[in-house]
Parts: C-alpha cells; structure tokens; sequence
C-alpha cells in the first residue's frame, strides 16, 4: 500500500491522503479520510468522511472492511471546517461512495 494517495475530486486540485497502519493511532485532530481498496485502476473509494476527531474513523473503518471489502485507511488533517465539508462534498460526487460519514458541526 501507498504511503500516500491523492484522490481527484468533482472539483478542485487533487487531495492528498496519508495511509494510517494498524500500529498507528488516530489523531484526535480534525481532518478528513478515506477507506479504500485497491481495483484494476487504483484505489476505488468505499468510504469518506469530514470529521471533528479522526479518531471516530476507526468505527467507519470496521464498517468499511466488514461491508466493502477496505484495504486501507488515509487521512488529511484539515482544521478548517468550511474546507473539510467542500472537500467531503467534492470526493462524494466524484466516487459515490456508499459510505459517507459527518461528524457534528464543520465550522
């Protein structure tokens, strides 16, 4: 698995995701991620989400692997509330996950 993937969106430049292993914990920033698994022409989107604490990604994860077959996890470390919620917003319409999480308020 990559260290690092960048994802296009509906819009925009592409963004940056970095992998999170299984050893790794999750920070308690606020940011977005990705669950992924790899497919013919890379990695295809399972999942996404905006939230306060990545930390609360670990649930989507398991969800993700148990109903879609994840391979992976990455995440953006992304204060800026506004900017998360364009970013899910663009990522959504471009790969339609069907897994899309919000946590609380994005501001």
């Amino acid at each position: 698995m990559n260290e690092y993937i960048e994802l296009q969106g509906a819009s925009g430049p592409a963004l940056r995701f970095r992998l999170r292993s299984d050893a790794a914990p999750l920070p308690a920033m606020a940011g977005n991620f990705v669950c992924v698994r790899m497919g013919e022409e890379g990695p295809q989107v399972v999942a996404c989400g905006a939230t306060n604490s990545l930390m609360t990604a670990s649930s989507v994860w398991e969800a993700a692997v148990r109903e879609h077959g994840a391979e992976a996890l990455y995440v953006r470390l992304n204060v800026a509330g506004a900017t998360r919620a364009l970013e899910l917003e663009s990522l959504v319409e471009r790969h339609r996950p069907p897994l899309v999480v919000t946590e609380g308020p994005t501001g």
